[in-house]
């Protein structure tokens, strides 16, 4: 029977996601970080004796997501690519015997059987990984992308982590290595002229990279919502016309309760439905003297508190305003800053359009305005 080496995790967390686009190592499954989740396979597995991680700019929520990992002995800051941050890694490493099993920080379904085939074959072998068998035929280009080879599938494997060498061996590899342009640790070894074995790995042991790898009841939850809103209101003398928080010069204004803001009320109403908080007039009513002349747009500045609230973010806004005269073209950049502003958006988020309905219908005639305006909204 070989005898058991003592075995050190060695979990590498130093990169920037940019491909995700936020930091996956905090993203929560189940209640829990990504990194919580691969550490804590290692912390639960018997063969493992202690854990190292190599951090990045993250350090800081590292730590507080790892607090009370037991076999936790320390975390670094690692290096500009992943091969510095192993490097610093297993110079941390006490000059012992035994085995360095290095993981990806981003590969939190890695499973106890996985870990323990790797780390049997490893102790005999001095170098193993996991693998699953690739299922898509793969070619060989060239710089043009013209296919130059196909090489047979039966021979083709994914690699997975932990990749586990015997440490004072990998030392040795990283000590003679002179080519930089390694995309995993087994290079390492392979180069230094060491053998490694793959095991069988697991497809679910996958390393979550883009958001499509996210698990799907997660992706399912950061859902988008959609809303539809509509105002009208009357053309009358002796009143501002206020759109969009633009007064635009006319002989007439926009009878309502509040400034009668048409296409502010209509932008607020799409909101509103799109999180399912009712309307404006549940939020405003017209029988409440408080909002008797109210600035529209400071009322879209609450809702769009409200919809913070709840966890929304507005993704972008199209409005429509119906309107024979008066020409509002000029107004309308305005407009949409001032929406933009009001929101918390960027002012590209925000369409507005006018049109005339050819004299047809109370708009046409010149009776009234109305506005139509629909929303995405994502959760955050």
């Amino acid at each position: 029977m070989i005898q058991q080496k003592t075995v050190t995790a060695l979990i590498v967390a130093a990169g920037a996601s940019r491909r995700m686009g936020f930091d996956k190592l905090l993203y929560e499954i189940e209640g829990h970080p990504v990194i919580w989740h691969t550490v804590m396979a290692f912390e639960r597995h018997p063969l493992v004796d202690q854990i190292l991680v190599v951090a990045g700019e993250n350090e800081p929520e590292i730590r507080k997501a790892l607090i009370g990992c037991e076999k936790l002995t320390d975390i670094l800051r690692g290096g500009a690519t992943r091969l510095d941050s192993v490097k610093a890694g297993i110079a941390a490493l006490p000059a012992v015997d035994g085995l360095v099993a290095i993981q990806d920080g981003a590969r939190p379904f890695v499973s106890e059987a996985i870990i323990t085939k790797t780390i049997e074959t490893a102790t005999r072998i001095g170098g193993a990984a996991p693998a699953v068998p690739v299922k898509d035929t793969i070619k060989a280009v060239n710089k043009k992308d013209f296919v130059i080879a196909t090489p047979k599938r039966a021979t083709l494997f994914a690699v997975q982590t932990p990749q586990i060498f015997d440490t004072t061996l990998y030392r040795y590899a990283l000590s003679k290595l002179r080519d930089h342009d390694v995309t995993d640790d087994c290079s390492v070894f392979e180069r230094a002229g060491y053998t490694v074995q793959l095991v069988e790995g697991d497809y679910a042991n996958l390393k979550i990279t883009t958001k499509e790898d996210l698990p799907v009841v997660r992706r399912e939850q950061n859902n988008m919502r959609i809303g539809h809103g509509y105002d009208v209101h009357r053309l009358v003398e002796d009143r501002k016309l206020i759109l969009g928080g633009v007064e635009v010069p006319y002989e007439k204004g926009l009878l309502g309760h509040s400034d009668a803001d048409v296409l502010t009320h209509a932008v607020m109403d799409a909101l509103l439905g799109a999180a399912a908080l009712g309307d404006i007039g549940k939020h405003f009513p017209d029988t409440d003297p408080a909002y008797a002349g109210a600035d529209s747009i400071a009322l879209l500045r609450h809702v769009a508190a409200l919809l913070d609230g709840e966890g929304y973010r507005v993704e972008n806004i199209d409005a429509t305003i119906l309107c024979q005269r008066p020409k509002l073209a000029p107004a309308i950049a305005q407009m949409r800053q001032n929406l933009a502003d009001a929101i918390g958006v960027s002012v590209k988020q925000v369409s507005i359009k006018a049109t005339t309905e050819e004299k047809l219908g109370f708009t046409g005639s010149g009776e009234g305005i109305a506005a139509h305006a629909v929303c995405l909204l994502q959760s955050k």
